[in-house]
């Protein structure tokens, strides 16, 4: 039999779909919701509207989540079924960002685009990454994607991690505490997961330290 896939995300990805398993039955997913009837093997997707995503994934065993994070998820749809999470999928796009975030600020932009040219073209008043110390709350996919890209500017990396587990990537010092972290760091990148743990983590006493 077939797998049944039952697709969010439009006809690109239907159609990237059939092209890796032909023998897929793709199903979009409809504000309608499913036909009387209709059963499926795994629900794909996960953003938007839960009161249509849950009726669609009320026909399935299986919900793969299409991003990391599942803190915005029903907690009635991990009664009955498996749900996972596409960890790692966005962290090189996410860190790329970071460090162009990084950037930004360290070299004013997008100020200094909007400024008459300088009489000598000497910007070393700009601020730089290189020496400077980034702070990492999470040391998961994300987060090492983000490592591995502020080694390369040359920067130092202090990261607090749920485990006591030595950091994956060599030059990364994991430390133990937010107070250990907070005072040392020149820029501070959040990769943890949304949970009850880590909501609220980084509060009025910690902007302080």
């Amino acid at each position: 039999m077939a797998l049944r896939i039952v697709n969010q995300f439009g006809e690109s990805v239907a159609s990237a779909v059939r092209d890796a398993f032909p023998d897929a039955d793709v199903v979009p997913v409809t504000v309608d919701g499913p036909a009387p009837g209709l059963t499926a093997d795994v629900l794909y997707g996960g953003w938007g509207d839960w009161s249509t995503i849950g009726r669609w994934a009320e026909l399935v065993p299986w919900v793969q989540l299409a991003g990391t994070g599942v803190d915005r998820v029903p907690a009635q749809l991990f009664d009955g079924r498996v749900v996972t999470c596409a960890r790692g999928a966005s962290a090189v796009p996410i860190s790329e960002f970071v460090l162009a975030a990084m950037l930004a600020f360290e070299k004013q932009i997008p100020e200094v685009w909007v400024k008459a040219p300088p009489e000598h073209w000497n910007l070393a008043w700009l601020g730089t990454l290189h020496d400077r110390t980034l702070g990492l709350v999470g040391l998961g996919g994300i987060g090492v994607a983000v490592a591995e890209r502020a080694l390369a500017f040359g920067m130092r990396i202090l990261a607090l991690r749920r485990t006591e587990s030595p950091s994956p990537v060599a030059g990364v010092e994991v430390v133990g505490s937010l107070a250990d972290l907070l005072p040392q760091v020149d820029h501070l990148v959040l990769a943890a997961p949304a949970t009850a743990r880590t909501r609220g983590l980084i509060d009025a006493d910690a902007w302080r330290s």
